[in-house]
């Protein structure tokens, strides 16, 4: 990629070619990232983000549906659709080595991504905008699932169109969610692993829906909702090698399934991994980075072991996300009639 990133094209509509090309084929529509603006019936907007990480290409499938999908119909609502990291998505990686991860750009820094970001958020603050959709996927195994900064009744209403089960995490502040959340009712929706059709077509529905919505709930909701609130990320140390089955040689032994523990609740006392060398290898932080390892695990003889009861989320088994990013992070509960004073504005 160039020094300098490019300015921020802005296109009136999806090609057509989008329909007969993969999302590592998507410079030869998008050669950088853009803006596309769709015109409809009310001038108020619906922002959707897709491809901020480019080995996660649900979103790019939702393109797809929409070109499908406009083809005989007409947007109730303008539409303006950023096309994030095209670079990275044609080498089929999160994002490439020598660029911040773009979804860790969105609350100012010094590079040309974050410049890139900027314009973005410019733009957006031009518009009459009712809602905003950021696409993901997990590596590991989870359910649908979305991701909210507020528990604002909008932000909740808006969530629980594409699932009943949320997360509500305010770190790290870097992510668009956060910037969108001061401006409108937003949801990061993760869709499941790429390509697994259950997840694009809920991303898809949760798109239509949002488009043809006539307002959110200012109050309560209408849908049994699930709500967890993020207590600690965890990260691995840095020189610890991991592996992930029991006759693996690594210093540090997860189980063999375990993102499938994703969303169930484990109890203290779970055992969590074997370590067979000296040290602490892995660390839990809350929102403002504090330590919280010793509030969640114990060493044992050998063994990682839940202290306290938690849910595990977003757990992977891919050793690049654990090194770039994490290994998951642990949630509890949220009762939403008690929560009243964790709200933000927007």
């Amino acid at each position: 990629m160039d020094a300098l990133m490019p300015s921020l094209p802005v296109l009136k509509r999806i090609p057509d070619a989008i329909l007969r090309l993969s999302s590592q084929e998507v410079r030869q529509i998008f050669p950088e990232p853009c803006l596309i603006e769709l015109e409809g019936a009310s001038s108020e907007t619906v922002f959707l983000s897709v491809l901020l990480h480019g080995n996660e290409t649900t979103g790019f499938s939702v393109l797809q549906r929409l070109a499908r999908w406009l083809r005989d119909h007409r947007l109730p609502r303008n539409l303006l659709i950023f096309v994030g990291n095209v670079h990275a998505a044609e080498a089929g990686l999160r994002h490439l080595t020598d660029q911040p991860d773009f979804n860790r750009i969105w609350n100012g820094g010094s590079t040309p991504e974050h410049a890139l970001a900027q314009s973005v958020l410019m733009e957006l603050r031009t518009r009459d905008l009712f809602a905003a959709i950021d696409i993901h996927n997990n590596t590991g195994r989870n359910p649908l699932y979305g991701c909210i900064n507020s528990l604002a009744p909008q932000f909740l209403h808006l969530a629980s169109l594409f699932s009943p089960t949320l997360v509500y995490f305010r770190n790290p502040p870097s992510v668009i969610s956060m910037a969108l959340s001061k401006l409108c009712p937003a949801v990061t929706v993760e869709a499941g692993r790429p390509g697994e059709p259950a997840g694009i077509e809920r991303a898809f529905n949760l798109v239509h829906d949002t488009l043809h919505l006539s307002r959110f709930r200012t109050t309560g909701h209408d849908r049994e909702l699930t709500v967890y609130r993020t207590v600690g990320r965890m990260k691995i140390e840095p020189g610890w090698r991991i592996g992930f089955s029991p006759s693996s040689d690594a210093p540090l032994r997860f189980p063999a399934e375990m993102d499938s523990w994703n969303f169930s609740p484990k109890q203290a006392g779970t055992h969590w991994a074997d370590i067979a060398r000296a040290g602490r290898p892995l660390r839990v932080l809350d929102e403002q980075r504090r330590d919280l390892t010793d509030q969640f695990f114990t060493y044992e003889d050998g063994a990682l072991v839940l202290s306290r009861d938690a849910t595990p989320s977003m757990i992977t088994l891919e050793t690049a996300i654990i090194q770039d990013d994490c290994f998951g992070y642990l949630m509890e509960e949220i009762d939403l009639a008690s929560q009243h004073g964790i709200r933000a504005d927007i």
